[in-house]
């Protein structure tokens, strides 16, 4: 090699930086960077790679490169409970000294194994004949047996095709979409997407570049399995600052946790049945329905016991009663297992029950999900406890809902209400009441008043879309909306209420006959028996913007909802807004 590439390989060292389950904080890997390549040669890292391709040494450069990360990592008490993240060119294929199998002998030298690492492949600068060529290295590096990723997930040309064409075991989400993901509603539904068409796979979410507890709060909301950036803690070289779990990430986890129901603490349903190994064999696989007669799934882990698959019995009975089915099924699949191993869907222990019941519809075939804990196998849901549990939830939301409208009630706004004071985030809570709802009942009837209240409450079920929102009946024509507004300004938010409120002066107008809906009254009786002109009907809200850190009584809010919903009534808009700060 040229005395470039021997100055480069004695000047390098690598920096760790963690990658730790989103919940408890624990260590799942670190990802090896790379630092002190800069020189007169070298500007950039990309050029560094660029140039040894150019020059037919990229192979050669990565595996010393990789054995020097490999070495650095080894020294770590705990490296062999953990994965060390190394970033491959997906060129070095195509270098006429590449060859399969090196890496291996590489771990070894350091009393490492091949679960002790996880391949990382970028797809921001695929383009031109290089596309789709990540996706051949990935399969070539999952068939050795070593985990793989795609990497900056989202910013490249060909991310879709590269997970549609393999099967990386983690999806890195880049960290353009992570950066401040709480005030961005784009952002977040391309992430939601991603994770739950990647959850249906089987694959793991890590969202890259989590630097504020917000961003934190927000990918943990989505579903992402584990975090890496800042928040968590900055790339160091020195193997000291290195720990096994990241306290400041379980303070917060448990300090945005929810209270949950008794029937969303799922671990009192799930499943554990014994795995089996990747490696196992047919053999293997007959012997555990021999000797488990009633279960009828297998779950299939790696050797860290992240979770693979399942295979199914019945798609092995065709060859069990076949006479010479088994000599000819061991024949043909070489006595793997991987052809009868498919895709199941994985929830975390911490997911929603709602979550849950989402990955599940992708694979409702599978007989059930399964189920980790700190990406590791827990155990299995299956199809039965899955519907069970949503009858059961069913049954306790109907007992806390209108009757009705089937919104939540005064219960559970309640609730909504005091978890939001607690919190100390800014939201939003509304509280609507109908104008002349009363005399319009009277003159048509209560039949086309149930159909004007549930006309409101459709209206309101399609504001869903909102963060963290709840949708309430109070009961009668009064109502309820909150949600979190940390990412709107108090315009947004005004417009949002408007466009409510007159949505439904417009649409409740058919409820008129012609003669009453074009003069815009109606003639009715008041309290005391004489005849009224009454306005038709239109909705007054009281909206309540609670600041940061805002902490006090349920009260308070109650009693200035109160006074906010009278004067709504007389003013022009029938919107009345008051915010309450710290």
């Amino acid at each position: 090699m040229d005395q470039k590439w021997l100055d480069l390989i004695g000047r390098v060292d690598y920096a760790f930086q963690p990658i730790v389950d989103v919940d408890s904080g624990k260590t799942f890997g670190f990802e090896a960077l790379i630092r002190g390549y800069e020189s007169k040669d070298f500007n950039t890292i990309d050029s560094v790679f660029d140039t040894a391709y150019n020059e037919n040494v990229l192979y050669k450069l990565d595996m010393i490169l990789r054995e020097k990360a490999i070495k650095k990592f080894s020294k770590l008490e705990f490296s062999k409970q953990i994965k060390l993240f190394y970033n491959l060119d997906n060129r070095i294929t195509s270098m006429p000294d590449f060859s399969s199998g090196e890496t291996v002998d590489v771990m070894k030298m350091f009393d490492l194994d091949k679960t002790n690492i996880c391949f990382e492949l970028s797809e921001k600068h695929q383009a031109g004949a290089y596309v789709g060529v990540d996706s051949l290295v990935l399969n070539t590096y999952k068939k050795q047996g070593y985990s793989m990723a795609i990497d900056d997930f989202g910013v490249g040309y060909s991310g879709l095709q590269m997970l549609y064409r393999s099967e990386p075991d983690f999806i890195k989400i880049d960290k353009y979409f992570i950066s401040e993901i709480d005030k961005n509603k784009n952002k977040q539904i391309f992430v939601s997407a991603i994770i739950e068409m990647s959850q249906a796979m089987g694959i793991c979410i890590i969202a890259e570049g989590v630097e504020r507890a917000k961003e934190l709060e927000e990918c943990k909301r989505l579903g992402c399995c584990m975090v890496q950036g800042y928040l968590v803690a900055k790339p160091t070289r020195n193997l000291l600052k290195l720990r096994r779990q990241y306290d400041n990430i379980l303070e917060l986890s448990l300090k945005n946790r929810r209270d949950r129901k008794n029937i969303q603490n799922i671990d009192r349903y799930i499943e554990v049945l014994p795995a089996l190994h990747e490696n196992s064999n047919l053999d293997d696989v007959f012997k555990y329905f021999r000797e488990n007669p009633t279960i009828s799934i297998i779950p299939i882990v790696s050797d860290d016991f992240t979770p693979i698959g399942i295979i199914k019995e019945v798609d092995l009975k065709q060859y069990i009663f076949s006479q010479f089915g088994y000599s000819i099924l061991k024949k043909h699949t070489k006595n793997s297992i991987k052809k009868f191993t498919i895709v199941c869907g994985i929830a975390k222990i911490t997911d929603s029950l709602e979550r849950m019941l989402k990955i599940y519809s992708h694979n409702s075939d599978n007989g059930g999900i399964i189920i980790t804990k700190n990406t590791k196998y827990s155990g299995f849901l299956s199809t039965k406890v899955i519907l069970d549990l949503i009858n059961a939830k069913r049954l306790l939301d109907a007992k806390e809902q209108n009757p009705l409208t089937g919104l939540n009630g005064n219960k559970i706004i309640n609730t909504y209400i005091a978890g939001r004071l607690k919190s100390k985030k800014k939201c939003v809570i509304v509280y609507f009441d109908f104008d002349n709802f009363k005399p319009f009942n009277d003159y048509y009837g209560f039949r086309k008043g149930d159909r004007a209240i549930l006309l409101f409450a459709d209206i309101l079920k399609k504001r869903t879309n909102l963060k963290d929102s709840l949708v309430g009946h109070i009961g009668g024509d009064d109502f309820f909306l909150g949600w979190n507004s940390s990412s709107e300004t108090d315009e947004e938010v005004y417009q949002e209420v408007k466009k409510i409120v007159n949505k439904f002066a417009h649409d409740v107008e058919s409820f008129y006959d012609d003669k009453d809906r074009k003069r815009g009254f109606i003639q009715a009786e008041n309290r005391e028996g004489i005849k009224s002109r009454y306005n038709l009907l239109t909705v007054s809200a009281a909206v309540m913007l609670v600041k940061d850190n805002f902490y006090n009584k349920e009260d308070t809010l109650v009693h200035e909802l109160a006074k906010l919903k009278k004067s709504a009534k007389i003013i022009s808009g029938n919107i009345a807004w008051a915010t309450l700060l710290e």
